[in-house]
């Protein structure tokens, strides 16, 4: 996979979660869910160091669903601050498994995390990977 790409197996888990490889098209062996329990007592976060500088897309990988939650919390913190998003896992991601959800500013060498929780989602939330690309220009 191009950019830089965090699999569930390297995530800094809080609370219970339960491996899963039922529906395919995940990255590496498997991915994570909530069993749609213990509403936010359970996250995921995915840090990573930025090598090089420049705007970079945020994409959170899973397993779309017609039992997963349509408004999954997903934080993006950096030196430029911490930018809060919603994902519908749902629908199908649009990148092959992935789907944007922040597109950021980073410096070199800088340390960024995403962070996936199940607070107030209503279905199962999913964790399987994020990836970081530089952004193309427009």
């Amino acid at each position: 996979l191009p950019g830089l790409v965090i699999d569930n197996t390297q995530a800094k888990l809080t609370g219970e979660w339960s491996h899963s490889s039922s529906i395919g098209g995940y990255v590496g062996t498997e991915y994570l869910h909530d069993a749609n329990d213990s509403k936010g007592m359970k996250s995921a976060t995915f840090r990573t160091k930025i090598p090089k500088a420049g705007r970079y897309e945020v994409r959170v990988a899973y397993t779309a669903n017609a039992n997963r939650a349509s408004k999954v919390p997903v934080t993006i913190e950096s030196k430029a601050g911490r930018k809060k998003v919603e994902l519908n896992q749902r629908e199908a991601p649009k990148h092959t498994g992935f789907q944007t959800v922040a597109t950021i500013d980073v410096a070199a060498d800088e340390m960024v995390s995403v962070v996936i929780s199940n607070a107030e989602t209503n279905g199962h939330v999913i964790v399987d990977a994020v990836q970081w690309l530089p952004a193309k220009s427009e």
